[in-house]
């Protein structure tokens, strides 16, 4: 295995030591992959595993199944290119100098192979056509690659360095297939933002795990929240992001602010404002949802806001874009219902309507109920105790969900009780404060006993409770998209598929 490790090191930083660096990477099946780079011998590559041994390439892929996609450094297209050996295109392929031979490579690729590769350049690229590779006789003989860019012809040393990365990158990703490995190393030092997001949108369907090495607040921001990992010089590990407080450092250590994206807010032609980081869970549910659809549409600007409170701010924007830009995007606006009761929520979706926004308010108590799925969780559960060498009856977890639950009924009632009064006594309703508690009381028994404990209570907390009761059972946790992973479409609650829904109608109107 160490002929195929493509890895120079000769002039990797020691910072003066002279120990080994060893990187081990666990399988689930129990195999470790084991690299041990020194400074003074060759690098070294095993597999550790409980099986018998056997001195073949079938038993090393048997082991370690997964494959690893690594994409090699990016270079522009040469000028001229020859006609190469092609054992030699072959051994180059992937490494630094397939930006060299990339004619070659294309040359040598099936029909269907770059069929799949223009569709792939050009279904992310408007007007562009990509053709295949073709020998141009002459002394010496050169390959020609064309691409034609709004039906003009040009050859592709002559197009811009963004889209020549572009192609390579795309090259590099139909090596790999659903259940690899993809390795990438700053995309976003060659592309645009727009295209740093359906970069990053293209691997997320193609690969099972990615490890991608970024500066981009673009990137960060599509990513899943929990699959951020800071890694800086001083840290002795990397530090995953799961809270507001770590995304607001990233961006401050990134040198950009989350909402401070006033060139692509001055193009806007549709606005979706919402709270929170929960734009990958909306984006997850819409692609269970409608295909291609408007959260993850370029063109869409997302715009994250504060709380329920902030209202007023949305209903402003129409106003604030014609003034300021001089445009007149369409602007959706969703809100967690929080503790609210139905009138008070009603009451502002009618405001905000009448201002000229889609709003919808959500009918449970934040995004994070719409994942609370008995089954989803059931499954996503057993998944990750199967990879302890672990068993979770199904029993268990019922039991466990509906502990949690009613472990958070009574101070959900409570605080919904609470709001209820508030916006009464606010509305100078004259109704008694005994009459308002006892029909919050009604709609709250309601909601529990017709649509589930997963309405009303928090969905914040009860994950937390829920995991906490996992790792102290069987020492495992699951994240919100670990459980989406194993979310079907008909668990997805009506309310919220008609919402989505009607946001994609709203802005497919003219």
């Amino acid at each position: 295995m160490n002929k195929n490790f493509c890895l120079p090191i000769a002039n990797i930083p020691t910072n003066e030591s002279e120990l080994d660096v060893n990187v081990s990477i666990y399988h689930d099946n129990g195999s470790v992959l084991h690299l041990v780079l020194s400074t003074e011998r060759q690098p070294n590559v095993f597999i550790e595993s409980d099986r018998r041994a056997k001195r073949t390439k079938a038993y090393f892929k048997d082991c370690f199944p997964e494959a690893v996609i690594v994409v090699p450094t990016l270079g522009q297209f040469e000028e001229t290119e020859k006609p190469n050996d092609p054992d030699y295109v072959r051994s180059v392929e992937h490494t630094r100098l397939a930006a060299r031979n990339f004619r070659n490579i294309w040359r040598q690729k099936s029909h269907a192979e770059f069929q799949e590769f223009s569709a792939l350049v050009e279904s992310n690229w408007k007007d562009i056509e990509v053709h295949k590779p073709k020998p141009v006789f002459g002394i010496p003989a050169t390959l020609e690659m064309l691409y034609l860019e709004g039906g003009h012809p040009r050859e592709i040393f002559l197009s811009g360095f963004g889209f020549q990365a572009w192609m390579q990158i795309m090259t590099h990703f139909l090596r790999g297939s659903g259940g690899d490995i993809l390795v990438l190393d700053e995309p976003d030092v060659y592309l645009h933002a727009d295209l740093q997001r359906k970069l990053y949108s293209i691997a997320k369907k193609r690969f099972s795990q990615i490890f991608l090495a970024t500066h981009s607040a673009e990137i960060m921001n599509e990513a899943n929240s929990g699959d951020v990992v800071l890694v800086r010089p001083d840290f002795q590990t990397g530090k995953r992001i799961t809270t507001e407080e770590g995304y607001r450092s990233a961006h401050a250590l990134l040198g950009s602010s989350e909402n401070a994206d006033f060139a692509r807010l001055s193009r806007a032609k549709r606005i979706i404002a919402f709270e929170g980081n929960d734009r990958s869970i909306y984006r997850r549910f819409e692609q269970m949802i409608v295909a291609d659809g408007i959260f993850s549409d370029p063109d869409t600007m997302l715009l994250k806001i504060g709380g329920y409170e902030q209202w007023p701010r949305v209903g402003n924007l129409p106003w604030a874009f014609q003034e300021l830009f001089g445009i007149q995007p369409k602007i959706a606006a969703i809100f967690d219902r929080d503790y609210r009761c139905l009138n008070e929520i009603e009451s502002h979706e009618q405001k905000l309507r009448s201002s000229g926004v889609f709003c919808h308010v959500l009918r449970r108590k934040e995004i994070e109920n719409y994942v609370i799925s008995s089954e989803a969780i059931s499954k996503a559960a057993q998944k990750a105790a199967k990879k302890k060498d672990k068993v979770i009856e199904l029993a268990w977890v019922d039991k466990i969900l509906a502990e949690t639950s009613f472990s958070l009924r009574e101070d959900s009632l409570i605080n919904v009780q609470s709001a209820t009064n508030k916006y009464y006594q606010l509305s100078r309703d004259r109704r008694e404060m005994q009459t308002i508690l006892k029909m919050a009381k009604g709609e709250f028994d309601q909601d529990w006993g017709e649509r589930g404990y997963g309405y009303r209570i928090a969905g914040k907390e009860f994950f937390s409770a829920l995991n906490r009761a996992l790792e102290e059972k069987f020492g495992v946790s699951l994240s919100l998209f670990q459980i989406l992973d194993d979310f079907h479409v008909s668990e997805i609650d009506s309310e919220f598929r008609d919402m989505i829904l009607d946001v994609n109608q709203y802005f497919a109107e003219k």
